[in-house]
This record gives C-alpha cells, structure tokens and sequence, in this order.
C-alpha cells in the first residue's frame, strides 16, 4: 500500500522548494519555538524570522542576512484534532473529498513538527466518540495518524461532531498542548464556544477549516447530489433556481463569518482551505498569522 507521508512529501516538494524551505525553517520556527540563552549558530534569514534574531556584525561580513539560531528551551507538543465523522467524506470546495484535505494538511503539519523535532498526537473521532493517539516524533507514527483518518472519515462513519473530540480533551488531557484543529465548515453554537473558551485556558489553538463544496455551482449541473449527513438528494431544479442559489450563498457566508468572529473573540488563529492544492498557501496564511499575534 502506497506511502500516505511520502505523497504529501511529493505535494511539498512539487510546490515549490523554496516555500517549502521557508515554512520548515521560519515561520513555524517563529511561532512555535521557545528561546533559551544558549546560542547555538548561524544561518540565512528566511520569511517568518524574527527581526530580532539578526546578527548584523555577521550580516555586514558576509553580506547575507544571518540570524542567530538559540537551543530550544524543550520539545513542543503538538495534537492534532481531527473530525473523522461522515462529513469529511463529502465534497470540499475545490471538489475533492474532504477527508484527502484533511490527510494532506494533517501530513504537512505533522512533517513539519517532527523536522523541529516536536512531538505529535492526535484526538479523532466522530459523534460515537473519540480515539487518542499518543505523543510521538517519528515517520511510522504519522503515517500511523494519516491511516487512521483515511480509513476512518469514511460515508458508513458515524455523524461528525467535533465537540465530542473537544470534551474528551478538556476531560482527559491534562498537559498543556498546541491544538491544531481540522475541522468541517460548521456552526459554532454557544455550548460549543464554552467548550472552547475552556480548552484556551489551557492549550493554544489554531483552527484550520476545510470549505464546503457549493451544491449550486454549475459545475456539478450533471451530476446527482446528495446530503451526506441524511442520504437526501438535492434535486436539480432545487439547486438551479436563482433565488435558492442566492439565498443559499447568503446563507453560507453568513455562517462563515459568525464562526471567524467567534474564533477571533476567543482569540483563535484560524483559516480556510479549499482543497488539497491550497493546503500549504492556507497554513503558510495560518502561521503567519499567528506569528503576528504572538509578537
């Protein structure tokens, strides 16, 4: 059976080297990694590094911009929490499958921690409950972590509900992580937001949210849709209409706002992706923002 890791190393690498090396080296270094006074050594700036970290006695030598590289303080641990219920098999918005997203961003993601040497976990599940795999830094265990959500965010799954992958973390988790989460375009109700300012007392959080596929578009005109949270189907005349179209456009960017205005209020670095070729650009737009936040 094919490698799922070393398809999203092929994604990285196809992307573009130079990008890929500026995420390894800077700005997940930026936001995730600790400084301690012992200096360690130079290397060339990249995007994301701190200004601060510059050596401009090596840089005038030189000529290229160095900066200072410190000993981590320790090892980050990193938990991906991931929604492998029944709605990660319907389409995401560029038309793929939601559930080949989420592998790839759960890949990049996890690549990236075990290249700082950072741990990695994740919490999966659906609405019947939630499985935890446990901190671990090595190519075996992502690969273990990018299985399970591919055999696991199937159409027979149970129902998604990311708040049972919440709860068994406030109950069950007690040291303190960062929490990438991967969750379906949702609505975020108040229980939902107590949950979640909960766990902000605790972890630091990063949302990622993979986008709805648009039933109305015209793209999907021949084909034969259907909801995959009840089995319904969405008849043609019903998605070709023009007030439904708009009333469902209004509709969904609503919804999207109110859950990025709640995110922000709980002080929640979030993003939007829409497939699988927009994974990287959406987490470079991730880490980047919350380098910003934590300056």
């Amino acid at each position: 059976m094919p490698s799922l890791l070393t398809a999203v190393k092929t994604k990285m690498s196809i992307y573009s080297h130079q990008r890929s090396r500026g995420l390894l080296e800077g700005q997940y270094a930026s936001v995730f990694k600790g400084r301690s006074i012992d200096f360690d050594d130079l290397r060339q700036y990249v995007a994301g590094d701190d200004v601060k970290d510059i050596d401009w006695k090596a840089t005038a030598r030189s000529g290229q911009t160095l900066i200072k590289r410190y000993v981590a303080i320790r090892k980050h641990n990193i938990m991906l929490v991931v929604d492998t219920g029944r709605n990660m098999a319907a389409r995401s918005a560029s038309g793929e499958i939601k559930r080949d997203v989420s592998v790839t961003a759960a890949g990049v993601l996890g690549y990236i921690a075990q290249k700082h040497d950072d741990l990695v976990s994740m919490v999966a599940g659906d609405s019947n409950g939630s499985q935890y795999i446990p901190l671990k830094n090595s190519n075996t265990h992502l690969e273990r972590i990018l299985r399970y959500i591919d055999s696991h965010a199937t159409e027979s799954a149970a129902p998604s509900q990311l708040n049972r992958q919440l709860e068994y973390i406030a109950n069950n988790i007690r040291r303190r992580m960062i929490l990438i989460i991967l969750a379906d375009d949702l609505s975020l109700t108040e229980d939902d937001e107590r949950l979640i300012r909960r766990l902000v007392t605790q972890h630091e959080i990063l949302w990622l949210t993979i986008g709805d596929a648009d039933p109305t578009a015209a793209v999907y005109n021949n084909d034969v849709l259907y909801d995959i949270a009840n089995d319904d189907i969405m008849p043609f005349f019903i998605r070709s209409h023009k007030l439904i179209r708009s009333q469902f456009a209004a509709s969904t960017e609503d919804r999207r706002k109110q859950t990025a205005s709640l995110l922000q209020r709980l002080s929640i670095t979030n993003e939007r992706v829409n497939g699988q070729a927009d994974v990287i650009d959406g987490i470079f737009r991730l880490l980047e923002k919350q380098r910003r936040v934590r300056r």
